[in-house]
């Protein structure tokens, strides 16, 4: 199984290790897919990632990943819905009707949980004060930056690896959140909290309907949930990540605001038209250092006309 590794990827791993055909995991960033650079075989579901033709399944909730790949739509490998609220709906979906006694251990809470996460369906409140499957969303989630600031007991490679087989076993979330390997990481969430919010303060810059924040010029980038700027500013439409990318490149991070849900601008279709993909509320691409000016400006205008 190759995948992200987040929430959605923990249950979609889940959900395949209760068929019994989970056999390796790999984690992978979506444009490497894009880029052919990771190895794929035919003995291989992808989910949550864009299409690759050598897989033998490619699961999959991303409108822009429609749009790219029109012609490929009706190939029997590629099971994409972008109504789904996230891609281990569409897994659990699609092995439901055939599989349902295999599947009593995944939870009617677990995919709710999953769904919600995926799809940003958070109040203030949870912003700001995350607790349960919330708070697990925040910590697993690589934008959180909790990698970023220690040496951990375990990687998180093993902690998902340890996760899969715990949450089958245990779906009470008050135990999950207290493994020694997870409460490490939630600890460190909380210790961080008040610098996040006074980083994201000092950098963040509105322009009518957008919110930048532009952290190439920040020597530390401090761990915190990427929807808090939307409780700060709740007037803002969406917000726009800027950081440094690999390769020299520079990335950008798009998002709708789950405060103020006014914007019918498509992100993920802008993305795409700059290499990049996502779904209507949330994108990334990634441009050259010597473009990403010239690019930030044109997508602020774009949303700002919209």
């Amino acid at each position: 199984m190759v995948t992200r590794s987040d929430f959605d990827g923990l249950v979609c791993a889940m959900i395949l290790k209760e068929l019994d055909i989970l056999d390796e995991i790999k984690f992978v960033h979506p444009k490497d897919i894009q880029d052919k650079i990771i190895d794929i075989t035919g003995r291989d579901i992808l989910t949550n990632l864009p299409y690759d033709d050598r897989a033998l399944l490619v699961f999959d909730h991303h409108n822009s990943e429609k749009l790219r790949n029109k012609e490929l739509l009706n190939a029997e490998n590629y099971i994409i819905d972008g109504n789904a609220p996230s891609a281990a709906r569409v897994v659990y979906s699609y092995f439901i009707k055939e599989h349902k006694a295999k599947l009593d251990r995944i939870s009617d809470e677990l995919m709710r949980e999953v769904d919600k996460a995926d799809s940003a369906m958070y109040n203030e409140n949870e912003i700001l004060n995350p607790t349960r499957w919330t708070l697990l969303n925040f910590i697993m989630d690589a934008r959180t930056g909790l990698g970023r600031f220690r040496n951990f007991r375990i990687s998180n490679y093993d902690l998902m690896m340890k996760l899969i087989d715990f949450c089958l076993e245990n779906n009470n979330i008050d135990d999950i959140l207290e493994l020694p390997d997870v409460k490490e990481r939630v600890d460190l969430y909380f210790e961080q909290q008040e610098l996040f919010k006074k980083q994201l303060n000092k950098i963040a810059k509105a322009n009518k309907k957008v919110l930048v924040l532009d952290y190439r010029n920040e020597d530390i980038i401090y761990a915190g949930n990427r929807f808090l700027c939307y409780s700060i500013y709740p007037d803002i439409e969406i917000s726009i990540n800027v950081v440094k990318g690999k390769n020299n490149n520079i990335a950008i991070m798009i998002g709708k605001s789950i405060i103020n849900r006014n914007s019918a601008f498509d992100i993920g279709q802008c993305c795409l038209s700059y290499g990049g993909g996502g779904h209507k509320n949330a994108g990334t691409c990634q441009v050259s250092a010597n473009e990403a000016d010239k690019v930030l400006a044109e997508i602020i205008e774009k949303i700002n006309n919209n």
